[in-house]
């Protein structure tokens, strides 16, 4: 149930093209010359042919700048074996996860050496996963239920010194909403010692149809033994998250802030009933498990109802939000900007980003990047000019509210994530 947000608008398009050829797996880029001190980027990306397809596999490629240049990926990069991948860092390693469409799925571990190459160092087999996210030197990660009748979702983490799962266990999905709905998480946030699991309230991940449009929750668990502390609950504003999409973030300072981004579901469409509240930014004070009541940033009144689909945070209170004026359900096709600051509660539109009507798609999920120094963000936009789809990496400026293109991306490509990876070895 993975949705590719360019599908409806490439398939014409896909009928120009032709497919590029599935590459080998194995790195055969050059030899990288210099000496990598600290790190390098991945990016990864996507014939989009095999993207509307669903029939090829995502590419690795290493360089030293978003800022500018190009990325060269005739006979370079380095295969997945899979499309639907999604990617962690985690305890300076690169982690790939496939996503099998309910079935069993790798998860693939590398290092960067010196020389800027990828180097793998694992590879084992896990259950499909929907919800995942780093919790110190572990990978946590869950596999939703789909049906009520499931009523089970299973965790697993993952010690990323071992490169094993360590340990497993359920959570009783069908009870903690209270509703008689059933849950379904969308991210994994580690919270001090504990772990916060936003969830939606839904009859059914099948149709994703629900009942309770209206109400925010996150589930609370003492880590690493995962037991249940607690659910957090607000309706000042909708569901913390959607489907694949994180919509929590960890301040310096250790002070929670939750999007509530009221998208509602109803039998999976993408354009169907939203929530009735506004879009907003929740806060939960460091050390505490509850939510601020005298803490609202009301994002629907400041935006003209604008939804929030993608957030990217920058640090210092700065978020860069990936926003439409077009409800849907998962979350897809952003093709606005702005930068809001939880502190100061301001709002700014960013200019500079490509005219949304040529905006095909965004880096997908939370597969974007900040060093969080307050100002800098990098997103990948794929746009559709007279040439053709154009990938590329926009730099963000939180202090000036501007974008300028930085590094392109080679040939008929679509970015799928964005990551810095430091040398470990």
């Amino acid at each position: 149930m993975k949705t590719n947000n360019l599908i409806g608008s490439l398939f014409l398009a896909a009928l120009i093209f032709t497919a590029c050829s599935k590459k080998d797996d194995q790195q055969i880029e050059p030899p990288v010359e210099e000496t990598v001190q600290d790190g390098r980027f991945v990016v990864t990306a996507l014939p989009y042919m095999s993207y509307i397809f669903g029939n090829g596999a995502d590419l690795l490629y290493t360089t030293n700048t978003l800022d500018s240049g190009t990325l060269v990926t005739t006979g370079t990069g380095l295969e997945q074996d899979g499309v639907n991948r999604n990617y962690v860092i985690a305890n300076n390693k690169f982690f790939s996860l496939l996503f099998g469409q309910g079935n069993p799925g790798s998860v693939t571990a590398y290092t960067m050496d010196t020389n800027a190459q990828l180097k793998k160092i694992s590879n084992f087999q896990t259950e499909t996963m929907t919800a995942f996210g780093a919790v110190g030197e572990d990978i946590l990660m869950i596999k939703n239920a789909w049906e009520p009748t499931q009523s089970i979702s299973n965790w697993y983490r993952v010690n990323t010194n071992s490169l094993e799962i360590v340990s497993q266990g359920q959570i009783n999905t069908n009870t903690l909403s209270g509703n008689g709905e059933m849950a379904l998480f969308t991210s994994v946030k580690q919270v001090g010692d504990k772990v916060f699991l936003p969830f939606v309230s839904i009859k059914t991940a099948r149709s994703f149809a629900t009942s309770y449009r209206d109400s925010s929750w996150i589930a609370v668990y003492s880590y690493p033994d995962m037991t249940f502390e607690k659910v957090i609950r607000d309706n000042r504003t909708g569901a913390v998250g959607a489907y694949f999409t994180d919509a929590i973030e960890v301040d310096e300072q250790g002070d929670v802030y939750a999007i509530g981004m009221s998208l509602g579901t109803d039998n999976g469409s993408s354009n169907g009933q939203k929530s009735t509240k506004p879009v907003g930014i929740m806060k939960i004070a460091k050390g505490t498990t509850d939510y601020d009541n005298s803490y609202f940033f009301n994002i629907s009144n400041i935006s003209d109802n604008n939804y929030v689909f993608r957030k990217l945070y920058l640090g210092k209170g700065n978020f860069l939000l990936m926003m439409s004026d077009t409800h849907n359900t998962y979350a897809n096709n952003a093709k606005k900007f702005a930068i809001a600051n939880v502190y100061t509660q301001s709002f700014k539109w960013v200019t500079g980003t490509p005219d949304p009507a040529t905006i095909l798609g965004i880096t997908e999920y939370s597969g974007n990047y900040s060093p969080k120094d307050g100002k800098t963000g990098y997103v990948g936009i794929i746009t559709y000019t007279d040439e053709g789809f154009v990938s590329q990496v926009f730099k963000f400026d939180a202090e000036t509210a501007t974008a300028k293109v930085g590094l392109t991306v080679e040939g008929q490509n679509i970015i799928r994530s964005i990551n810095w990876v430091p040398v470990s070895e």
